[in-house]
């Protein structure tokens, strides 16, 4: 284990790779600079009392940890109440630029003000850049989250244009391009700058945080997720101690369908976010990991280790953070559980949401996530009452989101929620012609944007349901197209794979069935499963 090194003030912090320390009272109670990884440049600080904490604050602040990076620029700020860089990293931690929250009211005030005190004690010309870009985000007036991103990416692009030496001028920049970058933008111009640029500072700095982190969210769409194979293997080796980078992985692995490694890192992040502890609850990383899990293990047909999971959120009783991840999770997951198995009436019987429990009115869209998920098992089980009631309360939430630049990505997502269950509905009234005209409608909604970072996958995809509908009226050849159309840019989906095969099979497509029936019995591997497909799969493929 390599020892904890400090250089000097004007050089790089290492940090080695330790593990359960004991914090120092002037540290965080969550995480020191004892546990964490990665190699930080910083130049120019306030001096040797504050220098590590700074450092360390911004790693985790590229980590994403920003309840640590707070509380760490929280004790520059005590230990030297003249340094810039207290105020400045207290601000920057509460902007959480790719997660889909919105700061409060007494955080965009707090921001302010600490923005403000940055600025005036700004005297050396890279923290006027910096504090210039921070106070862009902060300035007063009604702007939307996204309107701020896009001041603060432009004030980081002018610092990086200042100072072409500074890496973290560079990956900050390279982070709120991803921040602003539009999801329906399927050139991946940007993301492929910003990857390129990350695994650049990785040739100079290997174990740099915010290299490692960026460069998996940029390579998170399907068409660039194979370049970031390597990176997603090694990131969570340089912060063993730090949810968010144990879940990271993931990302990449989910794009590829790689199911065992997405279990196995997210297992290790769930472990990690139980250790520490998050304010007076449960840390957002534990549900956002779990969730990532469950997804996984349906795709390999592991259905009793995702109840499980289930069961162990249903026994949490400390306080739930209201955070985007927690409200995601605690939507899907029951849902997701219960479609990916295709049990129609359990999906249509998912319990409504739990106001007592958690404030669901801040998150309409992932509320809606419940609704789709009865909606749909209740058209899909000849529920007619529950699909029309699940229909209606999802036209309600979707309103209260509003179609607005900021929420157009979740608005057009509500819309093919919306539209698949009148598909289906549709398609019980005996109307199979006009289901299968909404049904593609929906898809083509759906395949329309990227996939959100919230999320592992949809519920279900919209083209895999549009494959299910065309089997069920028996046109396997349509049937066959839409799986694989879907599995493009979901590769290895359990459903999807053993649809491929069935229709293939169903079409006198021999080599076709077999081809998707072998990918299905190697994702699932030794995985206990009781699911009937693989019976059906398994002596498909037996010989005679």
């Amino acid at each position: 284990m390599k020892p904890f090194l400090i250089f000097t003030t004007t050089l790089i912090l290492l940090t080695g790779c330790k593990s359960n320390q004991t914090a120092e009272t002037e540290q965080s109670i969550y995480l020191t600079p004892e546990v964490m990884c990665g190699t930080v440049e910083f130049t120019d600080g306030c001096g040797t009392a504050t220098d590590t904490l700074i450092r360390f604050g911004i790693a985790l602040i590229h980590h994403m940890t920003y309840e640590d990076a707070g509380y760490t620029f929280d004790q520059v700020i005590s230990k030297d109440p003249d340094c810039f860089w207290g105020y400045w990293g207290k601000a920057l931690a509460y902007i959480h630029p790719l997660w889909p929250d919105m700061l409060s009211d007494d955080e965009m005030k707090s921001g302010y003000i600490l923005s403000q005190k940055a600025l005036a004690l700004a005297k050396k010309d890279k923290e006027k850049l910096y504090g210039t870009a921070l106070a862009a985000f902060y300035e007063k007036g009604e702007k939307s989250k996204g309107e701020r991103l896009v001041a603060f990416q432009q004030g980081w692009a002018n610092a990086t244009s200042q100072l072409p030496d500074d890496p973290e001028a560079a990956l900050f920049n390279g982070l709120f391009r991803l921040a602003t970058v539009s999801p329906g933008d399927k050139s991946f111009t940007v993301q492929r700058e910003v990857g390129e640029m990350a695994e650049k500072y990785m040739t100079v700095y290997p174990d740099h945080p915010g290299a490692f982190h960026y460069a998996i969210h940029a390579y998170d769409v399907p068409p660039l997720a194979s370049k970031a194979v390597a990176v997603a293997r090694n990131y969570g080796k340089i912060a063993p101690e730090i949810p968010h980078a144990l879940h990271m992985p993931s990302h990449i692995f989910t794009r590829l369908g790689y199911w065992q490694e997405s279990i196995d890192w997210n297992s290790r992040s769930a472990a990690s976010a139980t250790r520490l502890p998050y304010k007076d609850g449960v840390s957002p990383h534990l549900f956002h990991a779990l969730d990532y899990e469950v997804y996984a293990l349906l795709q390999q047909g592991n259905d009793a280790g995702a109840r499980e999971i289930a069961k162990r959120i249903d026994t949490i009783t400390t306080p739930l953070s209201m955070a985007a991840t927690t409200a995601y999770a605690l939507a899907a997951i029951p849902s997701r559980i219960e479609l990916e198995e295709h049990q129609w009436a359990a999906a249509a019987k998912v319990p409504l949401p739990d106001t007592s429990r958690f404030t669901w009115k801040k998150f309409p869209q992932w509320e809606g996530l419940i609704h789709y998920g009865r909606g749909l098992g209740g058209a899909r089980s000849g529920n007619k009452e529950i699909a029309e009631q699940s229909l209606a309360r999802l036209t309600a939430l979707q309103s209260l989101l509003g179609n607005t630049p900021q929420t157009k990505y979740w608005f057009d997502q509500m819309e093919a929620q919306k539209t698949s269950i009148e598909a289906w509905m549709t398609y019980a009234d005996g109307k199979k012609d006009e289901g299968i005209i909404l049904m593609q409608k929906a898809a083509d909604l759906e395949d329309a944007t990227v996939k959100n970072p919230v999320s592992p996958g949809e519920l279900l995809p919209a083209r895999e349901l549009l494959g299910d509908m065309f089997m069920q009226m028996n046109k396997p050849a349509e049937a066959l197209a839409a799986y694989e159309q879907s599995l493009v840019s979901r590769p290895n989906r359990f459903n999807s794979l053993y649809g491929a095969g069935y229709a293939a099979e169903k079409s006198g497509d021999s080599k076709k069935a077999t081809l998707y029936y072998s990918q299905l019995l190697t994702v699932v591997g030794t995985t206990a499963s009781s699911r009937e497909q693989l019976d059906h799969a398994r002596k498909a493929m037996s010989p005679g």
